[in-house]
């Protein structure tokens, strides 16, 4: 079949099985895509594609048999529109009379089905229309609109289409290789929540994402999404599923076991009922479609901030309004294109964190005479192009090179979650992920009554190492540098080095900016980074900063100075002490072996652009390695002490 727009679909008779759909995609030369993965059969029958599974079972938990025992027949074929073309067939198994309808338009295609049952008896049925989607690679694929969905592990419904049986399907990765699935949900029947935005499909999985058998004896429960997209970053092609009159999804990922059938990676998915049977009363008919449908009418784009857009709205304020509706101590506002998420607690504590950037603008503080201080330096000014710039704060900068020398920092984040209460605390998640290069990180900033907490979990879900360099950096409010001190840190190890950068940083015009962005730049010779012209005015400016090595003397350590230092051995916890502001700011960090101080010196206005001191935890002198499917987790923490 083939539409006016030239896209296509083919249809086996005899089997009802979609072979091939190849819709038009305007952005490519030759316009069009195959979406369906199919490879031969015994008999010259084809393998994969789409087909329809159809069980009739006699109790619960049964494998069943299948109803289609004959032949299709063409009962009737709608070409009346050139942008519509429908074939009906048709087939009576038994007491079923069975109807299975296959569409095409120019944007979409559609299967449905319709069993009535002419007999005296009720029939339980057990049903899935299963595709099998064609992908570039296992790379950057994964799933979108499963977000909160309930699942399971579970064996798809064996048919004559199927490229791997159930039992294959659910076979543990071969040795060698690490699986996305969560240890304690590999076998059926536990239940886990998808927390995540993307389900990332790199490995192997079998699952049914529905709401589980005992929920739905409830009054109201929670069901699947209707729909949901597959993402193909490496063509850059996405595709919507759509599922009507069935309660389940099915999806699974072949992992290494796609190796069997080629070079090509593909996913099987679909609309099913597995869990539960329906049940056809007799004089009833029950009825059930797949529609597939796309909008890749330019080249869509899979990066980080494209994909987060397609699902929250970075800094739509009405939305994220609505989707925290009734969260204690949360409110929302705009700021040019950013969105500023507030927490207040009730003993007067307020945070404020800056979506997409994950920028923490504002921290105030409750203190013993019962009002509240700014504890951050943070200062708004205007680009070039009259856009809002915002530097300092508490900003997170990392790195994540992979062993062929790929990296990836994250730029954007999404707001994932928001939870707590007013009079404990108020938690934030942000999330930033690569599909690609298999990385996902978690920015979790949490406001407690006495402390500010932001905390960065790294998962590595490649098959390789990964190193991590990085910093959670604070541009802590003072009256002066002069009058500032760094206590507890006596006997510490340090290294001079140049002044971290980045794009929330503040740095005096007299300390020499590095052309490139980054916090790493000028930092590890070793390494190769950094501009040399610029790390010479760097030098030239700041004073010598060559790697030589130094202990601290001085438990109250001055900041008159212009000071950048890498502590290699700093305790995990000591203060900022403020004398002219007669307050301090405990600093605490865990999961670093690195703590970064930088002073602007006190050459300026007091209480002015650069009255600040900078520090936080940091892995720039030793990069962390992080193996293979494993996680790692920093934090810094600003405790108040006056309280």
């Amino acid at each position: 079949m083939t539409v006016r727009n030239g896209s296509s679909l083919s249809l086996q008779i005899s089997n009802g099985h979609v072979t091939s759909y190849k819709p038009k995609v305007y952005w490519k030369d030759d316009g069009f895509e195959e979406v369906l993965y199919t490879v031969p059969g015994e008999l010259d029958c084809m393998k994969g594609g789409i087909g329809l599974v159809l069980n009739e079972v006699s109790e619960l938990n049964s494998k069943g048999s299948s109803v289609i025992t004959s032949d299709w027949n063409v009962t009737d074929v709608d070409a009346d529109s050139i942008d519509a073309l429908q074939v009906e067939l048709s087939c009576t198994c038994g007491t079923l009379d069975i109807t299975y309808i296959v569409s095409l338009y120019p944007l979409s295609m559609v299967t449905a089905v319709i069993v009535k049952n002419n007999g005296k008896k009720a029939v339980n049925l057990t049903s899935a229309i299963l595709s099998y989607i064609k992908l570039k690679s296992r790379n950057g694929i994964a799933i979108l609109g499963y977000r909160g969905c309930s699942y399971c592990s579970h064996p798809p419904l064996s048919s004559p289409f199927e490229l791997l049986s159930p039992a294959e399907a659910m076979k543990p990765e071969p040795q060698g290789w690490f699986s996305f699935s969560e240890p304690e949900n590999n076998k059926p029947g536990l239940w886990t929540v998808e927390d995540n935005l993307y389900t990332v499909l790199h490995n192997k999985l079998s699952r049914v994402y529905a709401a589980p058998p005992v929920e739905r004896a409830k009054r109201i429960y929670n069901t699947p999404p209707s729909k949901y997209e597959t993402i193909d970053k490496g063509k850059k092609l996405g595709y919507r599923l759509i599922r009507m009159g069935y309660e389940d999804i099915y999806i699974s990922s072949p992992g290494s076991l796609s190796q069997k059938f080629g070079n090509d990676y593909f996913i099987c998915t679909g609309p099913a009922n597995m869990l539960m049977p329906v049940v056809v009363n007799p004089g009833e008919d029950w009825r059930g479609a797949l529609s597939i449908e796309h909008d890749n009418l330019q080249q869509r784009d899979f990066s980080v901030l494209a994909m987060a857009s397609s699902s929250i709205p970075l800094n739509n304020v009405e939305y994220l309004e609505r989707e925290f509706k009734g969260q204690a101590g949360v409110s929302f506002a705009g700021i040019g294109d950013s969105c500023v998420l507030r927490m207040r607690l009730d003993n007067g504590s307020v945070a404020s964190l800056m979506v997409p950037s994950g920028l923490i603008t504002s921290y105030k503080a409750h203190m013993w005479h019962g009002s509240t201080v700014e504890l951050l330096h943070t200062i708004v000014s205007e680009n070039e192009d009259g856009g809002v710039v915002v530097q300092g704060g508490i900003s997170t900068d990392f790195e994540c090179r992979s062993g062929d020398g790929v990296t990836w920092s994250p730029s954007t984040w999404v707001l994932h979650d928001v939870r707590g209460d007013a009079e404990n605390s108020i938690e934030a998640e942000l999330r930033s992920s690569d599909l690609e290069n298999m990385v996902d990180i978690k920015n979790i900033v949490s406001l407690q009554p006495d402390a500010l907490c932001s905390q960065v979990v790294i998962t590595n879900l490649k098959s390789s190492p990964l190193r991590l360099m990085g910093s959670i950096i604070s541009h802590l409010a003072v009256s002066t540098p002069d009058a500032s001190f760094a206590v507890g840190l006596e006997g510490s190890d340090y290294y001079r080095k140049p002044p971290f950068v980045s794009d929330f940083s503040i740095i005096p015009p007299e300390i020499s900016k590095s052309k490139s962005r980054g916090v790493f730049q000028g930092l590890l010779s070793n390494l190769g980074r950094g501009d040399k012209k610029d790390a010479a005015k760097t030098k030239s400016n700041f004073g010598e900063i060559e790697e030589a090595e130094g202990e601290e003397k001085d438990n109250y350590a001055q900041l008159t100075e212009k000071t950048s230092r890498i502590y290699t051995s700093a305790p995990r916890e000591f203060t900022i002490l403020d004398r002219g502001k007669r307050n301090s700011v405990a600093v605490g960090t865990n999961g670093f072996d690195e703590l970064y101080i930088f002073s602007p010196g006190s050459n300026h206005e007091w209480y002015g652009k650069y009255a600040f001191i900078c520090t936080g935890p940091s892995a720039m002198l030793k990069p962390i390695v992080l193996n293979p499917n494993t996680v790692w987790r920093g934090e810094q923490i600003l405790l108040n002490p006056n309280l």
